[in-house]
């Protein structure tokens, strides 16, 4: 890794390290709240607003950590950010490349994003999901599909002003083959550091990763993570979209609907993504 990258590197995660000090302290009487707070790279509060009359059009890129579908209302997580931006009056135009099992390599060798980034359609967002351990265990193999692949179509697939959102994967239940959940999710937090060092494209990262490890620490694995210890449950896809909904729209999420949730549960969801948002 060139000396200029692990110096941002290490001063990303310096960067971390002091606003957990300075912002993930729990609140006097908050003492229940998972503790999150803005992640290194993202603070939307200081984003100019959108204009909610005009549509936005996002592609969503990814396998089935994306593509996990509610047991409540079937819908995946880019259709569950549509819903919920429906619901809060704004419109959200969705276009998805989901093929489950797959790494981006391999949506990208098999032709099926093909069509998707040839520019014949323009994007607001593009949203770029890896394979689940693929970041932490390989990433000089994401660093050159996204460098060579990926990143010289977005002058043709991106709006003016578009931009590029990397879904930051979170930590399985089965950590191998790191020794430890909190290992891999170390590994995680460098990696992905240093692929938004090397994309040059000024992406945004979707901190769901960091999120999980939020609630996991305060109500455990089961509340987000499916029995096969892997996929997104309900309340994770409700979470990643609220998540999503908030970055795509610069708007905070907690207004949103509670949808399938018990109110007080979306409500506490609602607050952690937007406190790890910067709102």
């Amino acid at each position: 890794m060139p000396y200029r990258h692990r110096l941002w590197i290490a001063a990303v995660l310096g960067l971390a390290l002091a606003i957990a000090g300075a912002l993930l302290r729990v609140p006097p009487g908050a003492a229940s709240r998972p503790m999150v707070g803005p992640m290194p790279f993202l603070d939307l509060a200081r984003e100019p607003a959108r204009d909610p009359a005009v549509p936005l059009d996002v592609l969503f890129v990814g396998n089935s950590l994306l593509g996990s579908f509610t047991k409540a209302g079937g819908e995946d997580t880019p259709g569950l950010v549509r819903h919920l931006a429906a619901g809060a009056g704004r419109t959200l135009n969705v276009t998805e490349v989901i093929h489950s099992g797959y790494t981006l390599r391999q949506t990208w060798n098999d032709g099926l994003v093909a069509s998707a980034l040839s520019g014949a359609r323009r994007y607001d967002w593009i949203v770029l999901q890896e394979y689940s351990t693929k970041v932490a265990v390989h990433p000089a193999d994401t660093r050159s599909t996204l460098l060579d692949l990926y990143a010289p179509t977005f002058a043709r697939a991106l709006k003016p002003g578009g931009r590029v959102i990397l879904v930051k994967n979170w930590a399985l239940v089965d950590p191998s083959p790191f020794p430890s959940r909190a290992a891999a999710k170390a590994a995680i937090d460098a990696n992905y550091a240093g692929l938004v060092a090397a994309l040059g494209v000024h992406p945004l990262l979707a901190p769901f990763g960091d999120e999980f490890e939020a609630l996991i620490a305060d109500r455990g694995a089961p509340f987000l993570i499916a029995p096969d210890g892997k996929h997104p449950n309900d309340t994770a896809i409700y979470l990643d979209a609220v998540t999503l909904y908030a970055m795509l729209f610069a708007d905070s999420p907690r207004h949103l609907a509670d949808l399938y949730l018990p109110a007080p549960v979306a409500a506490d969801v609602r607050d952690l993504a937007a406190r790890a948002l910067g709102y």
